[in-house]
Parts: structure tokens; C-alpha cells; sequence
């Protein structure tokens, strides 16, 4: 849910748990929920999430081919 959103919500008395938040891996494509994210990588003060070690190493090994940048 975008972060716009989720203030306002907040603002009526909502609460939004980080865990239905659905995060999508760069390397191999998979979503999968937030409350799972067990694999992290900083790149360019942005942080990116995986499935898996493997996929967090692919990442970690050529960042720039799944950024972009």
C-alpha cells in the first residue's frame, strides 16, 4: 500500500501492519508478503528484499543488473 495512503488511513484511526504489505524480489520476479522478508540488501540508500539467500547474493554480486543504475 502506498505510503500516502497509509497516513491517511492512520489519520482516521486505521492501522495498516507492515505484514500485508506485498514485496516483489528483483531477481527472480517472486512477490511475496513483508512479513517474510528475512533477506536484505542497501543499494544506493535503498533497501531490496529476497526471497532467498541465493537470491540476495545474485543481487549482491551485480546489483546494477537488477537496478538499472
Amino acid at each position: 500500500m502506498r505510503k500516502n495512503m497509509r497516513s491517511i488511513l492512520r489519520k482516521f484511526g486505521f492501522h495498516i501492519e507492515q505484514e500485508s504489505e506485498t514485496l516483489f524480489d528483483v531477481v527472480c520476479g517472486m512477490e511475496f508478503s513483508a512479513a517474510k522478508a528475512e533477506h536484505r540488501s542497501d543499494y544506493k540508500n535503498q533497501p531490496y528484499y529476497f526471497c532467498s539467500e541465493s537470491c540476495k547474493r545474485h543481487f549482491d554480486g551485480d546489483p546494477e543488473k537488477y537496478t538499472g543504475s
